[in-house]
């Protein structure tokens, strides 16, 4: 069966973060680590904090309220409501997305939760884009995620530093189909299983059940084991996120002389320009989120916003853009802007 391709575009984003934020100084307090380290290797300068109704699943609807009244779709125009957020959320055995569908009054579409730790941005992008092609019911898609697992982070764990920039946070975008601007070109996806069991969180879970003996101990993320991790990661982390960025390209038809924009999770400074020199750019072809942190799957729609604001992602140009999440997964798309 042959199937015909039909454009998707991205007609609008929207990114939702906390009001508060707090300084280098006051995580470096925190966590007992000295300020410089915080800014110059963690690359941090500041982040978010989520504040009493910054939840998971609320704050994708914070999301996509905005977006919806910015771009004037009603919520009976939409067709499926892909929520990308976290399985960390509001409660437990809870479908965020059919949450999503009734606080918006999206009461004609169905819905799904596609929870993919930090990597799930791109993915839902994808799986959107592939529904679309084949449904020409799917006329228009509401993708609203949400992140919440910085609330899981144990600032006094020191095995847990890699996490110690992570912020809460939401976003939405709208895909239409059968629109070419914004379009959603093609994405890749590699995974590392041997990394799979090693950052967890213990308590919660059918294996290790809570109880009234054990309720409040780890219901911490923590590293099941710390040498594992630090050499596995540091050795296979690198070659993955180039390996979803080639794809990624290659499936759009194009190769890493095409990038035009490139906007990633945030990660260490270190780590973001090899991976920007990596791939032939120019510093000021990407943009780093120094300035806000690691907000899980809503950082490459923050790259998006900032780099429109700046001016560095103009029409026409190929916008890669970058996830990865703790399993380990990592996941790039490429849109086609303008």
């Amino acid at each position: 069966m042959s199937i015909t391709t039909v454009p998707v575009g991205l007609l609008d984003f929207e990114v939702y973060l906390p009001e508060r934020f707090v300084t280098s100084a006051e995580i470096a307090e925190l966590t007992r680590i000295p300020e410089p380290v915080i800014r110059e290797k963690f690359g941090v300068t500041r982040k978010p904090v989520g504040g009493p109704e910054d939840h998971c699943v609320a704050m994708a609807v914070k999301a996509a309220r905005r977006l919806l009244e910015r771009t004037g779709v009603r919520p009976d125009e939409i067709d499926l409501i892909i929520y990308p957020g976290e399985e960390w959320k509001e409660y437990l055995l809870w479908t965020g997305g059919i949450k999503i569908q009734k606080e918006l009054g999206a009461l004609r579409c169905w819905s799904f939760d596609l929870p993919y730790r930090c990597a799930a941005a791109s993915l839902a992008l994808k799986v959107a884009k592939d529904l679309m092609q084949v449904n020409p019911d799917l006329q228009t898609v509401l993708i609203a995620g949400g992140n919440t697992n910085a609330y899981a982070v144990n600032y006094q764990d020191p095995n847990s530093s890699f996490m110690f920039d992570m912020g809460p946070s939401g976003h939405a975008a709208l895909l239409k189909r059968g629109v070419e601007r914004n379009q959603i070109l093609g994405s890749g996806i590699h995974t590392e299983p041997l990394l799979v069991d090693d950052v967890i969180v213990p308590l919660g879970g059918t294996r290790v059940p809570i109880t009234p003996e054990n309720a409040g101990k780890g219901q911490y993320l923590e590293i099941t084991d710390p040498e594992h991790m630090k050499s596995e990661l540091g050795a296979r982390s690198f070659p993955a996120f180039i390996r979803a960025c080639d794809l990624a390209l290659a499936d759009s038809g194009l190769d890493r002389r095409d990038i035009g924009f490139f906007g990633m999770i945030h990660v260490k400074r270190s780590a973001h320009d090899a991976i920007v020199a990596e791939l032939g750019l120019r510093p000021d072809q990407a943009v780093y989120l120094q300035d806000y942190g690691h907000l899980g799957h809503t950082d490459p729609y923050l790259c998006l916003k900032l780099g429109l604001e700046s001016g560095q992602l103009k029409p026409g140009m190929n916008a890669l853009l970058l996830g990865a999440g703790t399993g380990y997964a990592f996941t790039a798309s490429v849109i086609r802007w303008g």
